[in-house]
């Protein structure tokens, strides 16, 4: 059983590989708007091709979030690499816009089978006792990417016209997993006896759960607010002539490290919910004085302030998650939570575009605070144990 082998098995060790594998492979794309630059690719289209892989992974992920579980999980995740791999060989044969927004979309596809499969592989490994240290584990390894591959490529001189060897190479990588799967440990299971699908069926009872559906939506709630952040923090810095962006996402993204990195024992030692509700009260704080930010050292030390914040909620939401979830429907439920992250970047980049044509960066800060904090709000109406 998981909690007799404590939480570093070799099965957790072995996906947590995988998901940092395909987490860097996912990284590489952050290169991928200068690549369609030097393709000649037209401004105007270059925001849907960007975002074409996303809007793939928010329609497929809930129809195939009932049907993938432990016992469907590798052909899934075969699957999936094999079209992920497939998607990365053609990427750089597409020169036209209509082609590149078909390759991304597979590209999405393949990538979202692959995640959903690797979260319905993971939960078979997670002691109950030990799941905030787990997913603070997880959420570590899948940031760790994003914070390394940019500095190699600063390191390495790397420009967009070497983006086709990359993603050569990439197509490669992503069809590792499918040899990892031949690892003893890949098919070791966990905790005994495999749960029966959930189905469609078992989604719907699910979501009618108050404690699981306030879940999602604060989980909906607090990804409008980071990904608004995410896409528009640079237009207000450079703006108001605090600096740029790089400044606040690097030291949010190191205290975000030391979060996880240091803290994820700490994750399993009191309320869940309690802890992430403060987490998003003071990611919410932070979003509502960055009006007010005058100066490249104050925003720093917002910086600081929104890493702590979304270092201690990410992997709660998902900790949460799998405490009020029973065995059948955790994996299922997990991927939910990535629908509703999907949902956000969605939502928030789009409600935060309507709100600064006709406002400014005041009310809008203001909103994603208010956002924020009502995600807050619902995490203290859920409680994190059946039966409790």
């Amino acid at each position: 059983m998981a909690e007799k082998q404590g939480l570093w098995s070799l099965g957790f060790l072995a996906i947590n590989l995988q998901f940092a594998l395909v987490t860097a492979i996912a990284a590489l794309f952050f290169a991928f708007a200068g690549y369609l630059q030097h393709l000649g690719i037209d401004p105007a289209s270059t925001g849907f091709i960007l975002s074409a892989d996303a809007l793939a992974a928010l329609i497929i992920q809930p129809l195939i979030a009932p049907v993938i579980h432990a016992g469907t999980a590798r052909r899934w995740l075969v699957g999936g690499s094999l079209l992920l791999s497939a998607a990365l060989v053609m990427l750089p044969r597409a020169a036209s816009v209509p082609l590149l927004i078909v390759v991304r979309l597979l590209q999405g596809a393949g990538f979202i089978c692959v995640l959903s499969a690797l979260i319905a592989l993971l939960v078979r490994f997670i002691p109950p006792a030990m799941s905030g240290r787990a997913f603070g584990w997880v959420s570590l390894v899948r940031l760790l990417p994003y914070a390394a591959i940019p500095l190699l490529f600063d390191l390495a001189s790397i420009d967009s016209s070497s983006f086709p060897s990359l993603l050569h190479g990439a197509a490669l990588a992503a069809l590792l997993p499918v040899l990892m799967l031949a690892l003893p440990a890949a098919r070791q299971q966990a905790t005994g006896e495999t749960p029966p699908p959930p189905g469609l069926t078992g989604m719907l009872l699910s979501l009618r759960s108050p404690a699981v559906a306030m879940l999602l939506l604060s989980t909906l709630l607090f990804f409008c607010g980071y990904a608004t952040i995410f896409f528009y923090l640079n237009q207000f810095a450079v703006g108001h002539r605090i600096g740029n962006s790089s400044l606040f996402f690097t030291t949010a993204t190191l205290v975000m490290i030391a979060v996880r990195l240091l803290g994820s024992w700490f994750f399993d030692r009191g309320s869940k919910t309690r802890l992430c509700s403060a987490g998003l009260l003071l990611t919410g704080l932070c979003y509502a004085l960055l009006p007010l930010c005058t100066s490249p050292s104050l925003l720093v030390l917002l910086a600081g302030g929104t890493g702590l914040g979304w270092g201690i909620v990410m992997p709660l939401q998902a900790a949460a998650m799998f405490d009020i979830s029973l065995p059948a429907t955790r994996a299922m439920n997990q991927n939910l939570l990535v629908v509703m992250m999907q949902g956000g970047f969605f939502l928030g980049p789009f409600i935060g575009g309507q709100l600064l044509a006709r406002w400014n960066f005041t009310l809008l800060f203001t909103v994603l605070a208010g956002l924020t904090l009502a995600a807050s709000l619902l995490l203290l109406c859920v409680r994190t144990r059946h039966g409790q």
